[in-house]
């Protein structure tokens, strides 16, 4: 059944808001065209025309409502309005040759629809509106007659003059206006290039950055090589004592004791602001400090990106989330990164390298050695005595226990660039990046010193608590003693040359 009231709806035309270029020629068409009945009408009443002259040229005053009307309904409204001064130029032809071509009106009237078309269609649409014009001033006058109007009186004169200087410097107000917004959308435009280059760069930074710290430092810097007018910073807490900065970046921002002390009052109160941006500074003049929180993309921190700005900025305060959700997602995505690689890298009793991690970092010392400019390095391995006994006599729990002492006092002996690793069950290693022997000799005697014949406190699988003997065999060598592949095995042997010696001593003594 059919629905009278929806094809009746259907059938009438949506009104919508033209095209800009409609828009800007409303005032413009309408100040034309009612100077033009303005200048019919005193033409008529020097004349004494009356309303044969004056009747028609009431019709001038309707096109300006009919050309909007017609933009408005149109399905494309810049097309409409490129028909439209297409039909001025006709129009105002036509009524030249009305007016006997008076000299003052035809020109003026005759550059305005030139200028007009020129300015939205280039000279080809000039050359258009030419015609047009001419072919309508021509036309009519085929029609009625040619006659020819030079002047009327200087009065007249004088109106036309001022009412085309007034239609040319609305031309250019309206021209000035457009040529605002458009500055305005490509500095926008340029603006929000330079937040989606910085939104690419924070992604790629995160992916380069080997700790959290590396991270945040490297993204303020490409956001502030981004934003040079811009400083900024970033803090983040530990989300269960928000009085605690875990993590902290800055990039060409200084705060003022008025400043810090309401940062320090926002981050302290973290969790009762809803705020998706504040303002730290209570003015509308000068450099004002927003604070954009993090949290929200933060799983175990709570975290708040500051910026600096010369002034307000709207444009800025509609990127910030942007950048902060950005920053908060690198983060976590870091944290993750992070915590996977140390599952994998790291030995989950001990928390030194495991061994697949150390046999890589040997992979990247041999490869030194056998490439220029053969850089030497040297391996320290060590086995804990006495596990074995431990573990049978206590329990495993008694001997891991004793493996961690053994690790603890271990990581007390190495400097920096030192790769300390539990190797196996109770065996450990040291590789020395770029070192020669000297330096597993110096790391034994440090062990020797501070470890051989002391006693650690543990407590067996039944809770008994236990004082056991920390004794370890020590085996080194170095690349330039040994072909680089056979470093390891080299110092294996001599641990285990060690460990015999060591049994043998205390068997006999």
């Amino acid at each position: 059944m059919l629905d009278f009231k929806t094809l009746s709806a259907r059938a009438q035309p949506r009104l919508k808001r033209p095209h800009r270029l409609a828009l800007a020629t409303l005032v413009p068409r309408a100040f034309a065209y009612c100077h033009t009945f303005g200048l019919t009408l005193w033409i008529a009443l020097v004349e004494g025309s009356g309303w044969s002259l004056i009747g028609p040229g009431l019709l001038l005053l309707l096109w300006p409502a009919l050309a909007y009307g017609h933009a408005m309904l149109a399905q494309d409204s810049k097309r409409a309005e490129f028909r439209n001064l297409y039909f001025d130029s006709l129009v105002f032809g036509i009524w030249c040759s009305v007016l006997d071509f008076y000299v003052w009106a035809t020109l003026s009237i005759g550059l305005a629809c030139f200028m007009n078309n020129m300015v939205v269609g280039g000279p080809r649409r000039m050359a258009s509106s030419m015609a047009l014009f001419v072919g309508g001033a021509l036309g009519w006058s085929a029609l009625t007659g040619f006659s020819f109007r030079p002047h009327v009186s200087v009065g007249l004169d004088i109106y036309q003059g001022i009412g085309a200087v007034l239609y040319f410097l609305g031309i250019a107000q309206v021209m000035y206006g457009q040529n605002r917004k458009i500055g305005r959308s490509i500095a926008e435009i340029k603006f929000q290039n330079r937040a989606f280059h910085a939104l690419l760069q924070l992604g790629v930074v995160a992916n380069r950055a080997t700790n959290i710290h590396t991270l945040l430092d490297d993204s303020l810097r490409h956001l502030r090589a981004d934003f040079p007018e811009y400083g900024f910073a970033v803090f983040l807490q530990e989300r269960q004592r928000p009085e605690v900065t875990r993590y902290a970046a800055v990039a060409g921002l200084r705060l003022g004791p008025e400043d810090e002390r309401r940062l320090g009052s926002l981050l302290a109160a973290l969790h009762e602001r809803q705020e998706s941006t504040i303002k730290l500074r209570d003015k509308a003049i000068g450099e004002q400090l927003y604070a954009t929180p993090m949290a929200e993309r933060l799983s175990i921190y709570e975290g708040w990106l500051i910026v600096r700005a010369p002034s307000l900025d709207a444009r800025l305060e509609r990127i910030l989330t942007l950048f902060a959700d950005q920053l908060a997602v690198a983060t976590e995505n870091k944290l993750l990164h992070l915590a996977l690689k140390k599952t994998a890298e790291r030995d989950g009793l001990t928390g030194l390298y495991n061994r697949g991690f150390f046999e890589s970092a040997l992979q990247l010392s041999i490869q030194g050695k056998t490439q220029p400019p053969g850089l030497d390095f040297a391996v320290l391995m060590m086995d804990v005595d006495g596990l074995k006994e431990v573990n049978d006599r206590y329990g495993h729990v008694a001997g891991d226990q004793l493996i961690t002492t053994v690790a603890d006092h271990l990581k007390l002996q190495c400097r920096e660039g030192d790769i300390l690793a539990r190797y196996g069950g109770d065996e450990f290693v040291i590789l020395f990046p770029s070192a020669d022997l000297s330096a597993p000799n110096r790391v034994c005697e440090l062990i020797r010193t501070n470890l051989e014949g002391r006693y650690c406190s543990i407590t067996s699988a039944r809770g008994e608590p236990l004082q056991v003997e920390l004794r370890v065999s020590m085996g080194s060598a170095s690349s330039t003693e040994a072909p680089a592949q056979e470093v390891l095995t080299l110092a294996d042997n001599r641990m285990y040359d060690d460990k015999t010696q060591r049994r043998k001593a205390r068997a006999l003594g």
